[in-house]
């Protein structure tokens, strides 16, 4: 890994680390010299470091997890609230108390709280990453409680970037389009994936080692002078459609724009 990133000498903790851009974005981290924890509501056993079982909906189970890692780590530089569930393709007429609960306390509560136990363990020169979505940046059918948990992200990514400004802790959110994790790939006959390879500018998934790079280059020292940013990963969806079939109205004549057609 170029020297230039390094990120030697860092202690992260990265929540949802055993599979997805979680662990991809681990594995990279190792691969640039940090010492990697991570915390998973389904740990593997075979990440390659340290996991603590732990729901992030559970703030004594996660603020427990927190002080342990940052023992076993000497400190922590680094902190990446990425854990999240997906709940995509609920329209508002099927959402059930049950399923907006949990969500949010999963893909809000957890994350707000993160940032709080990271507030804790965190000096100067800290990195907090917030794992969003594009689809918390555009309206989406069918995404109701999942949108707006990620909108919520993308907020409290500027709230904490400014509170914790005069710390000299960062806090950053990179918002992933449909990429190959197994969230995506394990949907039999998942729809998204033609729609999103036909519509996306890029006509492709991405990759989770792509959204890795982000959170890498955000966790670097040459990344000190950003806060507050909101940085898609998304083959260009939220900049707009690939296509978008148009016909000029007929007052649109030789390149001129004329009042009466």
């Amino acid at each position: 890994m170029n020297a230039m990133f390094s990120l030697a000498g860092k202690i992260a903790l990265i929540t949802g680390a055993s599979s997805g851009i979680g662990l991809a974005t681990a594995k990279r981290f190792q691969e640039a010299g940090a010492l990697v924890f991570g915390v998973d509501h389904h740990p593997t056993g075979s990440e390659g470091f340290a996991v603590l079982k732990v729901d992030v909906a559970d703030d004594t189970a996660l603020g427990d997890a927190f002080d342990e890692i940052s023992r076993m780590g000497g400190g922590l530089q680094i902190v990446i609230n990425n854990a999240g569930i997906q709940p995509l393709g609920v329209p508002f007429e099927d959402l059930t108390p049950a399923l907006i609960r949990r969500t949010l306390e999963i893909n809000v509560a957890a994350v707000a709280l993160g940032h709080a136990h990271a507030t804790r363990h965190l000096k100067r020169g800290g990195r907090i990453l917030n794992t969003g979505s594009f689809v918390g940046l555009l309206g989406t059918p069918g995404g109701s409680i999942y949108a707006a948990s990620k909108a919520a992200v993308i907020h409290l990514t500027r709230s904490a970037a400014v509170e914790l400004a005069p710390r000299g802790i960062t806090v950053n959110c990179v918002c992933p389009g449909t990429i190959r994790t197994p969230a995506v790939l394990g949907i039999a006959n998942n729809p998204e994936i033609p729609f999103v390879e036909k519509r996306t500018p890029l006509r492709r998934l991405g990759e989770p080692e792509e959204v890795a790079a982000a959170f890498h280059f955000l966790a670097s020292e040459e990344a000190a002078y950003i806060t507050g940013a909101i940085l898609p990963v998304d083959g260009g969806i939220t900049a707009g459609w690939e296509r978008y079939d148009l016909v000029p109205p007929g007052n649109v004549i030789a390149g001129e724009w004329r009042d009466e057609p």
